[in-house]
Order: structure tokens, then C-alpha cells, then sequence
């Protein structure tokens, strides 16, 4: 066993979750006196990692606190391990003194049940005088789900660019899917697109076999991801898989262009095999405009790989551009706006790849490319049917 997987024995008793959540780590031991900013890397019901700035002694007291939410408790340093760098950091494996859903978690891992030990009350402010009223927990509702995406019901969503962790319990077994909310409708439910690991895709994968092979209503459970990585999530957004086609993925990257009708219309309408906006493989030059990342202007000529009625992917893009960045395609006497919907650096020799929907949800970009398309399918059709009338 490596130094790394012994500093992550002692969390290692409830299942661990990857969480970046700014925490005060502050001694207890008169001997060793330190205050510093932290940033957790895991967390569970019984402790957590985090990257420190110091090296911790090991076995300490140490004072633990969420500024932003005002809760504090006491662990012990179980393990320090040196991560190198300049400056050097290291990363400290923190033993609750008190095992318990410390750290927040809305939905709570069925492992991280400490019967002995309650929850934590957060203690009471201004805002919230004695005798007031809890606010309800969220109900959650898994509707639809894809390799990259879920529908997911409820009165209360979190609101689009929240990054989540989505837990789904079936048959004794739980499945965590980590994303970013894409479309969000109050009232109503969000639309959730899953972070594009190779490892997650096999694990909704998973979770979709075991919810087709059994009737089984599954256990939903959804929290909110803290901290500055999850920002940066909700930033940039999620990388759907380019090589596939995830209708489900579409629909929710294309949300918040929908109206809650179009969009559950065409939620509704995948259920039945339909599809709003089919693709259709084709290569067409576009005049790519823009500004990148760095603030440098794009002008460029790039080809689509295929095309929808809301949007294309793109390829041979050179320049960084980040998801949620507006760009102008023109083609002939036709100018649009797009938005970036993700990219995927040195995708081929020639360049990036990035996707794009429209910024106007009545947009008529392609609408002359996909009705041809459409025409030339109905006379292949005719044609065929006129063949096979002539030969009975």
C-alpha cells in the first residue's frame, strides 16, 4: 500500500465523495500552532483528505470549520503525505473525532447513517429566529436518463450551472453520477448533464441496466457540489461524447434556449422514439467569427461534421474557446449567433471540435440544408415504392 492510499484509510469506513469544500484547519495542540485555509479532495461520514499548505504533524487535534456555513467539529491528522510543488503542499488524511454528515450533504450516502450521532444543527442567525419552520427536504424523481444526461422531478431544482452529485440506490446497490444542472424549470424538475468520464459513463451504463432488467422504483437522492473546482465545473460546463448520439444529452445542453412546454414536449416525445431535432451527417464550410479565451478575434473557415435544427458540431477550430462563449456563423447570405456549447481540444490533426446551439430557439440556419435532406429521402422513398409497384 502506497503513502497516498494509507492517508485515506481512516475515510475509507463510508463511501467517499469527491469534494472540494474550503474549510479553516486550526490546531488544538498547544505544542503545534497553526491556522490555515484547506481545501478538501474527499469527504465522508468519517473524515476527509485535503491539500494543506503546511505539513501537519501526524496524530494532532485539530479544529475543523466551514466558514460559509458557520459549523465547526474536531478531528485527528491520521496521515500526511508530501505532494511536492513550489511552494510545496501536502495532502492530510483528518479523522472525525465525531462521525457524522458534518460537512452537509443534502442527500446523504445510505452508509453515512451514524446512528449514535445526529446531525449537526446549524446554529441559528437573525434571518432564522427560534420556533421557525424548517425548510422542507427535496423529493427527487429520476424520469429519464441517458449515458450523459437525467431528468430528474421535483418542486424545488437547483438552478441551471449547479454543479450536483446525483445518488441512485436500486436494489441494495448505489450509483453516484456527478454533473452540472443544464435546465432547470421551477416547480417542475432539471435537466442534469453528467461529467464525461469513460468511468461514470459505464456507471450510469450500469445503473440503466439495472433499472430496465428490474421494476424497481429507485431512491434519488441530490446534493449540491461546494467549492472552487465545482465553480469551475459550472463554469465551463460538461464535454458530451462526440461520437455518440445522446438525444437526451441534446435536449438538456439545448435547454435553456426551450421553453418548460417545448422542453418536456420533447422529453415526452424521446420516450416514444422521436426525436425534435435529428442530425444528419454532413460536411458544409462555415465563416466561424469570434473572440477567444484570451480575448484574441477569431475569423476562420470550419466544417460541420453534422448538423441539427438547433444546432451543428463543428470542426478544424483553432483558437480556445470556452463553453458559454458566443460565436457568428455565416454561410452564403445567412448570419447566426451561436453559443459554445463545449470543445474538445486537438480532437483531430486538423484542429478542435466544438459544439454549438443556436441563441435563437426560432433560428433557420440550416433549415434549407435539413429540408433537401428531408426531400431527397421522400424521393428515394417514392422511388422505391414506384420500383416495387412496377415489378408486382
Amino acid at each position: 500500500m502506497g503513502p497516498l492510499e494509507q492517508s485515506q484509510h481512516a475515510i475509507r469506513r463510508s463511501t467517499r465523495l469527491p469534494l472540494e469544500v474550503p474549510v479553516q484547519v486550526t490546531s488544538l495542540d498547544p505544542g503545534f500552532p497553526f491556522s490555515e485555509q484547506c481545501n478538501t479532495t474527499l469527504v465522508n461520514a468519517h473524515g476527509c483528505g485535503l491539500i494543506s499548505p503546511r505539513e501537519l504533524a501526524k496524530g494532532i487535534q485539530v479544529r475543523i470549520e466551514i466558514v460559509s456555513a458557520k459549523r465547526h467539529t474536531t478531528a485527528r491528522v491520521a496521515e500526511i503525505v508530501p505532494l511536492g510543488g513550489d511552494p510545496e503542499t501536502w495532502l492530510a488524511g483528518l479523522e472525525l473525532d465525531i462521525p457524522g454528515n458534518f460537512w452537509g450533504i443534502e442527500y446523504a450516502p445510505s452508509d453515512w447513517r451514524i446512528e449514535e450521532t445526529p446531525a449537526p444543527i446549524p446554529p441559528r442567525t437573525d434571518s432564522a429566529p427560534a420556533g421557525a419552520t424548517k425548510p422542507a427536504s427535496r423529493r427527487w424523481r429520476l424520469t429519464d436518463i441517458s449515458a450523459g444526461a437525467c431528468y430528474l422531478e421535483s418542486t424545488a431544482p437547483f438552478p441551471a450551472g449547479t454543479p450536483v452529485l446525483v445518488s441512485v440506490r436500486a436494489r441494495d446497490m448505489e450509483y453516484l453520477l456527478e454533473g452540472v444542472v443544464q435546465a432547470s424549470h421551477p416547480k417542475t424538475g432539471m435537466g442534469v448533464a453528467f461529467t464525461p468520464t469513460s468511468e461514470l459513463r459505464q456507471r450510469a451504463g450500469e445503473l440503466i441496466r439495472q433499472l430496465t432488467s428490474h421494476r424497481e422504483v429507485p431512491r434519488v437522492f441530490v446534493g449540491r457540489k461546494e467549492g472552487r473546482q465545482a465553480l469551475a465545473q459550472a463554469a465551463f460546463g460538461p464535454v458530451p461524447d462526440h461520437e455518440s448520439s445522446d438525444p437526451l444529452l441534446d435536449l438538456v445542453l439545448a435547454g435553456s434556449s426551450l421553453t418548460v412546454e417545448e422542453f418536456l414536449g420533447d422529453l415526452r416525445a424521446q420516450r416514444l422514439g422521436n426525436r425534435r431535432d435529428p442530425r444528419i451527417e454532413i460536411a458544409l464550410p462555415v465563416l466561424l467569427t469570434g473572440v477567444d479565451s484570451h480575448g484574441r478575434p477569431l475569423d476562420q473557415r470550419v466544417m460541420t461534421v453534422n448538423i441539427s435544427r438547433q444546432g451543428a458540431l463543428l470542426e478544424g477550430i483553432h483558437g480556445m474557446l470556452t463553453p458559454g462563449a458566443k460565436v457568428s456563423l455565416a454561410r452564403g447570405t445567412k448570419k447566426e449567433e451561436f453559443r459554445v456549447a463545449w470543445m474538445l481540444e486537438d480532437a483531430t490533426p486538423g484542429g478542435a471540435r466544438i459544439g454549438v446551439t443556436a441563441m435563437d430557439p426560432k433560428t433557420s440556419f440550416w433549415d434549407e440544408v435539413l429540408d433537401a435532406d428531408r426531400q431527397s429521402d421522400l424521393e428515394a422513398t417514392s422511388l422505391h415504392a414506384a420500383d416495387t409497384g412496377a415489378t408486382s
